[in-house]
């Protein structure tokens, strides 16, 4: 409640570009009266901030140690009456106080939350949080579009491996293309929303995107995004390749530039940290993870370069009629299950 109420307070005085008071000062002297007045006009102006934000042991000392430093930022004074009572001196002023240099005395001093901090901080949270909202919704765009429009493929020709009296079987060369377009939209979008975490955490996703090898390891851009945002799940797409509306492939998952094929044993041995990682989130700790296991369940996948990922596709055709139709073989990638696109 105190920090409340000296926020309150100090928009009211920092309203205005200077900061100005009148104050009566007394004393035996002009002088004496002046310092006094002078130290009046300081402590009406940090005296209710360093009260709101200070315990009440300390409030006595820090307040005057930090008025004591402010007297020296006074910018101007007029006099504008002058009195005697018994044997004390009035002296009524017109004062005006350089608000930035006390204001930057009162943050070293009590670490002081100041209206322009927080209207800073207000615009910074309402601009990220207008991004986020559009990006989410790029997101969602990208993510209703058709699959041929994230991943083609291109026929590049047949090779006959068994004939039999009914049948022929033979294997279609292809090569799978990632729609750089596609591909460089999805990274962008996920490196704005990225927030910046260098671990995993109970409020954040981890996705990875732009798939490489490194000195014969798998690496990826890793994107750290709020759970909050409820993003379809982009990074996964499952497909298979179409002749006509028959499907001549096994479904397949894809994630990005990469061509998933998961290492049940390398992700098994990942399990084995779990009851670790469990104890290091139950006692608030950092959760980590040797870095020798980083995408090693992914390792036996493979990365689909720009142009394209040779894939050979076992087919098979009734007679020897069909022979003919194989050169004019119109492949398209699809939703693995999807007969109506």
């Amino acid at each position: 409640m105190k920090v409340i109420l000296s926020l309150i307070i100090l928009g009211f005085l920092l309203s205005s570009n200077s900061w100005a008071v009148v104050v009566t000062g007394s004393g035996i002297t002009k002088e004496e009266a002046i310092n006094n007045g002078l130290r009046e006009a300081v402590e009406m102006y940090t005296g209710a901030l360093v009260y709101g934000v200070t315990d009440v042991e300390n409030y006595q000392l820090q307040k005057d140690q930090i008025i004591s430093a402010s007297l020296g930022y006074v910018k101007n004074y007029k006099i504008t009456k002058t009195s005697k009572i018994d044997n004390l001196i009035l002296v009524t002023m017109d004062v005006t106080l350089s608000e930035d240099k006390i204001t930057g005395i009162l943050r070293d001093n009590i670490k002081l939350i100041t209206y322009e901090d927080i209207l800073k901080d207000y615009n910074n949270v309402e601009q990220r949080q207008d991004q986020i909202k559009k990006l989410v919704e790029m997101l969602r765009i990208l993510y209703k579009r058709p699959v041929s429009e994230k991943y083609g493929v291109i026929y590049e020709g047949y090779e006959i491996k068994r004939i039999g009296a009914t049948q022929v079987d033979v294997v279609l060369n292809t090569r799978v293309m990632v729609n750089p377009f596609y591909s460089r939209a999805y990274n962008e979008i996920m490196k704005n929303l990225n927030e910046g975490k260098d671990s995993l955490h109970n409020d954040v996703w981890l996705i990875g995107g732009k798939y490489r090898v490194e000195s014969g390891r798998l690496v990826n851009n890793k994107y750290y995004i709020s759970k909050d945002t409820n993003i379809p799940n982009i990074d996964r797409v499952d497909a298979q390749i179409y002749v006509n509306s028959t499907p001549v492939d096994s479904c397949r998952r894809y994630r990005d530039n990469l061509l998933v094929n998961f290492n049940y044993l390398e992700l098994a041995k990942v399990f084995v940290n779990l009851p670790r990682m469990f104890m290091q989130g139950w006692n608030n700790e950092e959760m980590t993870l040797d870095g020798k296991y980083d995408n090693s369940a992914l390792k036996k996948s493979k990365v689909i370069p720009p142009e394209g990922l040779p894939l050979k596709i076992e087919y098979r055709i009734a007679n020897s009629k069909e022979i003919k139709d194989l050169a004019n073989l119109k492949l398209t990638m699809r939703s693995c299950g999807d007969d109506n696109r």
